[in-house]
């Protein structure tokens, strides 16, 4: 498959069968993420792979919409970038973008959950909404100086997806030489 077919075949996939997603492909989309390029060769990315059933339809809870395909996936992927880094949201985006191309690969589906200036539906102890990141941090004990751009979530698909076409993808947003 070229690169352009596999652009192409990746689509978001939102519900996923009951099969897990084995160890071996979690740790070649793992890898996938970490192989991309990163601002000033700082590395900022983190990753927490969730395969626990409960803690994943926990995350699905990390927003009151669209992050409900948690709940069906199989496993999830949650990636964070060091806050030390000013590219931290550029480093860590060009990761989940590597992992759901390496998932399309290995022919399991993907969808990224926007995590990153979100609330949840958890409210906090004084009555507020938790930030997205909050209700995360306290989920998943993350660390200060770290934050959550996004959750992957992973399994294999449901249904098969027609690839996109050129023309779905607009390509009047070309622009050439001036705007």
């Amino acid at each position: 498959m070229t690169f352009f077919d596999l652009l192409a075949k990746r689509r978001s996939v939102r519900h996923y069968t009951e099969e897990p997603v084995s160890r071996a492909d979690l740790e070649k989309i793992t890898a996938a993420g970490l192989m991309t390029p990163s601002s000033k060769n700082l590395h900022s990315t983190e990753l927490l792979v969730v395969e626990d059933p409960q803690t994943i339809h926990a995350l699905a809870r990390c927003k009151p919409h669209f992050a409900g395909m948690l709940e069906e996936a199989r496993a999830a992927v949650v990636v964070m970038g060091q806050l030390a880094s000013h590219a931290w949201v550029e480093d860590a985006s060009l990761a989940l973008f590597a992992m759901m191309l390496q998932a399309e690969e290995l022919g399991l589906g993907s969808c990224w959950v926007q995590v990153r200036h979100m609330v949840s539906e958890t409210l906090g102890e004084d009555g507020q909404p938790l930030t997205s990141h909050q209700y995360l941090q306290q989920l998943l004990d993350l660390p200060e100086g770290v934050e959550v751009e996004a959750i992957l979530a992973l399994g294999h698909p449901a249904r098969e997806l027609r690839p996109r076409t050129l023309e779905e993808a607009r390509p009047e947003r070309i622009h050439w030489g001036k705007y």
